[in-house]
């Protein structure tokens, strides 16, 4: 078991590396700036599973290119015929990214990944620590239960903010907080009762 979560986590690390690094590249390589039109998308859904990469068309040294982004999500985040701000490479004029789109959402991929891959060893190290300490097997046991939903929570909370957005997340989370104090007030309600 151990070496199989070594492995995921060292393969989650490379993953997370490699997005990251290649978004860098990819940034500094398209130094350029410009603005496309979305002419449409690419539509690589199956069944009911959708993905859309958008298709942009965009003038670099007196000519027209139209190429598509190397991102796909479930949506489409532009209009057809909606202007956006692109880099391309000047020495590969048909190399380009959309700002605000596609380098963003390489990012915060990768540091999902390489977040994943930290937190499987430091949740590893923290059970050893807490065999070894604890030696009440029911004590031992209900922390490590605490433990794993912490985890696990702090890990949708990572992952959710870093593709929602941290406005947004905090919005969720306010809102989920103000449902939770009313839901403590209206129990205390019934008790006084």
């Amino acid at each position: 078991m151990i070496l199989f979560l070594t492995l995921f986590s060292l393969g989650f690390g490379i993953l997370g590396t490699v997005m990251i690094r290649s978004a860098y590249v990819k940034e500094r390589a398209c130094s350029a700036s410009a603005e496309g039109m979305v002419v449409g998308y690419r539509d690589a859904s199956r069944g009911s599973k959708h993905s859309y990469s958008p298709i942009v068309e965009y003038q670099a040294e007196n000519q027209i290119f139209t190429g598509e982004t190397n991102i796909w999500f479930n949506y489409r985040p532009f209009q057809e015929g909606e202007y956006v701000s692109i880099h391309y490479n000047p020495e590969k004029l048909e190399d380009f990214y959309i700002k605000q789109y596609d380098l963003p959402a390489a990012y915060k991929m990768g540091a999902i990944f390489l977040l994943t891959a930290l937190g499987i060893p430091a949740a590893l190290a923290l059970f050893a620590v807490i065999n070894r300490v604890i030696t009440d097997p029911k004590k031992k046991e209900r922390i490590q239960a605490v433990l794993l939903v912490a985890l696990i929570v702090l890990f949708i909370f990572i992952v959710f903010c870093a593709l929602a957005g941290p406005v947004i997340t905090i919005c969720i989370f306010a809102v989920m907080g103000l449902f939770t104090l009313y839901g403590i007030r209206q129990n205390r309600r019934r008790k006084n009762l």
